[in-house]
Formats: structure tokens, C-alpha cells, sequence
């Protein structure tokens, strides 16, 4: 449930043409982990017999619905960031 960022640090400089250049470029990969707040408010908002009564299909479908919400808000927290 925790989310993978890949940052991207890239340095550029003018050649003797008066273009820039890339000289150097560093990738940071991290795995970010879940934050538990949000995983005991998810549990705590439904009822856990619901989680137990469902199938592993219905399980499945239930914790991509929920990966899918986290990641809208997500992306909508990232878009008010930037603006």
C-alpha cells in the first residue's frame, strides 16, 4: 500500500556553442512505505467481519478499489503541491 517515487536530478551546462548540455544525471529510486494512519483509518471506518464474509476474488477487487482512491489523492495532493 506504500507508494515508489523515482526522482530524477539532471545538470546541464553550456557548450561553446552557447547550447546547454546535460553533464550529469542521478536517479533516486525509493519505496515509500504505507502510512499507518491511513491504513487504521480504513480499517476502522468499515466493519471487519465485511472483510471476512468476502470471497479472494471480492478481496482483490476491494484492495485495488482501495489502492485506486489512495492513489487520487495522491496525485491530487502532488497537484496542489505544485501549483
Amino acid at each position: 500500500m506504500g507508494s515508489y517515487v523515482k526522482e530524477i536530478t539532471s545538470e546541464y551546462s553550456m557548450d561553446e556553442n552557447g547550447d546547454l548540455k546535460l553533464t550529469k544525471q542521478k536517479v533516486n529510486e525509493k519505496n515509500l512505505p504505507p502510512n499507518p494512519d491511513i491504513i487504521k483509518l480504513i480499517f476502522h471506518s468499515t466493519d471487519a467481519d465485511d472483510y471476512e464474509k468476502l470471497t479472494d476474488e471480492q478481496l482483490l477487487q476491494e484492495r485495488e478499489r482501495l489502492l485506486n482512491e489512495l492513489k487520487e489523492k495522491n496525485d491530487s495532493r502532488k497537484t496542489k503541491t505544485k501549483n
